[in-house]
């Protein structure tokens, strides 16, 4: 069953990969009889352009509008590559005057947790992003619920298997340790955001 943490208005931009998760959220959010347009951002890595690809021609299947963003700017000196990533991604998301569902799910608000909290600062990813247009409404939804909705095609990022990232590490690595000794810290993180 899809918990949403916040209501998605009618019309929306979907921040759109070509994964499975911004797939399984865009079946939903058609099916919830919702206007949709696509927006890919091209982080110009090897996968990136196949993604842009997959992603423009579903588009174009479902008689979808789409937006292509790049990076506008250099990364700086002391900044990782996802931070910069990260910073020209929502700089792109925010130039729009539509509400950007993003498909981040409960298992991403637990991972980021996890992150947030070996870094001494436990936070929580946030539903709403404060003075912007983004929004992350599944963020109670548990992956499976999430995937259940699996109708379309989607394309894999190989770089999601990479332990060079923080993300995957925590992800293929410090998870499934954490789940052994609390197999319901989902559940913990999902209460975290209902005190």
């Amino acid at each position: 069953m899809i918990r949403l943490a916040c209501k998605i208005p009618e019309r929306v931009i979907l921040a759109c990969s070509g994964g499975r998760d911004s797939m399984s959220a865009l079946e939903f959010l058609l099916r919830g009889k919702r206007e949709v347009e696509l927006a890919y951002f091209n982080h110009e890595t090897p996968h990136s352009r196949d993604a842009e690809d997959f992603v423009i021609r579903s588009a174009k299947s479902l008689g979808l509008t789409y937006h292509i963003g790049f990076p506008l700017s250099t990364k700086e000196k002391k900044e990782s590559l996802e931070s910069y990533w990260h910073r020209e991604r929502h700089g792109f998301f925010e130039k729009f005057h539509a509400n950007v569902v993003l498909a981040h799910h409960l298992s991403d608000a637990t991972e980021w947790w996890i992150f947030s909290s070996l870094r001494g600062k436990p936070g929580l990813m946030p539903v709403k992003k404060p003075k912007s247009n983004i929004m992350r409404p599944f963020l109670l939804s548990s992956k499976s619920d999430l995937h259940r909705f699996d109708k379309f095609d989607f394309i894999e990022d190989p770089s999601n298997q990479s332990l060079k990232h923080a993300r995957n590490v925590i992800r293929h690595k410090m998870r499934p340790v954490v789940q052994m000794i609390n197999p319901g810290i989902e559940t913990t993180v999902r209460n975290l955001y209902n005190d």
